[in-house]
């Protein structure tokens, strides 16, 4: 089990006097952007300025519009914009009642890591889509992805962070193994996305899956959704693809509870050769939630879950998005944060 390093946590202390934000709050989103660049996650620590819910949501809303400027002044697209979305809360208890989060970007069908025409430069910004509804308003890009967690809950609320770069090279290197020519991650990606999207036109799939991603062409495993842990997979997924029938009910490690894990760590362990377990083991890195605490990670370089420990969790998106994901201030950024780990 990993936590976060000190450098993560981002001091908000200076902020707890609003009549200081316009010198105090550029600081604190700046002190955050060089974590947020190398880490691929920070956490704005408002919950330890003991203020109240609707005051913690002020520093939470002005941090965010401070880092996107910070965040365009290091070089994101200028027309980066800040999404706030309706209040999440995690449902009472019942038998398949959604708590845990498997790893995953947010935006689904228009919001994940590809290569930069930078460095491909026969990679098409148009394949940014997966589905065939196109660019739209309403399916913003989203290249940031933040978590104000208005209430923890009754138990103790854990967010997930993967490094999907490390997995990605680790993945490829593994693959490629003795070949004295292997191809760039990114192009890798990118081939891998070309078959996903071709299949996904093919069966109507909404969004690339991380066996997708992770180079597996078996249909079954992309085409089921794999993200709420205890939900059992669709009767309908299973009359279509009939090999999730045996990958639900059994799974490598023998000690996955509930049928979307357990195909979830078939596809890990067919991609990776990693149990889901040994999968966490080596990526996972917990954070656990304080109250009013502002979690914000790179929605395309990482990929992020959840540990929902009881009812009552509710958490406020407050996303830094563009409308279309392409141009050379885009292009430049995705260059550069393809290459944080080796930067």
């Amino acid at each position: 089990m990993r936590f976060p390093l000190m450098e993560q946590l981002i001091d908000c202390s200076l902020m707890k006097h609003e009549e200081f934000w316009p010198e105090t709050a550029p600081v604190v989103a700046e002190n955050a952007v060089a974590g947020l660049e190398r880490y691929g996650f920070v956490v704005f620590k408002i919950g330890m300025l003991r203020l109240d819910g609707d005051a913690s949501r002020r520093v939470a809303h002005r941090v965010a519009a401070e880092l996107r400027t910070e965040l365009i002044r290091a070089g994101a697209p200028g027309d980066l914009g800040l999404e706030i979305d309706a209040a999440q809360a995690t449902p009472v208890p019942e038998p398949f009642s959604c708590r845990s989060l498997l790893p995953h970007h947010d935006g689904q069908h228009a919001s994940y890591l590809t290569p930069s025409v930078l460095d491909e430069p026969d990679w098409d910004p148009a394949w940014r889509t997966f589905s065939s509804s196109g660019y739209t308003t309403t399916h913003a890009h989203k290249m940031y992805q933040g978590i104000f967690i208005a209430d923890p809950g009754e138990a103790l609320s854990v967010t997930t962070y993967y490094d999907w770069l490390r997995i990605l090279e680790d993945v490829k290197s593994a693959r490629f193994i003795g070949n004295p020519d292997p191809p760039s991650t990114a192009r890798w990606l990118g081939d891998n996305l070309r078959r996903a999207l071709d299949a996904g036109l093919t069966h109507s799939f909404s969004y690339p899956t991380v066996g997708g991603m992770l180079g597996l062409t078996e249909t079954a495993l992309l085409a089921v959704p794999l993200l709420h842990c205890e939900r059992p997979v669709a009767a309908e997924m299973k009359e279509r693809f009939p090999l999730l029938h045996t990958l639900s009910g059994t799974c490598p490690c023998r000690g996955c509870a509930g049928e979307v894990t357990r195909v979830f760590c078939n596809l890990t362990s067919l991609a990776m050769g990693l149990t889901w377990p040994e999968f966490r083991a080596r990526y996972e890195v917990q954070v656990p939630g304080e109250r009013f605490d502002l979690l914000v990670g790179h929605n395309l370089t990482t990929l992020h879950g959840g540990l929902a420990g009881g009812r009552g969790r509710v958490i406020e998106p407050l996303c830094l998005v563009v409308d279309k994901p392409s141009g050379p201030r885009y292009e430049a950024w995705l260059s550069r944060s393809w290459r944080r780990l080796s930067g």
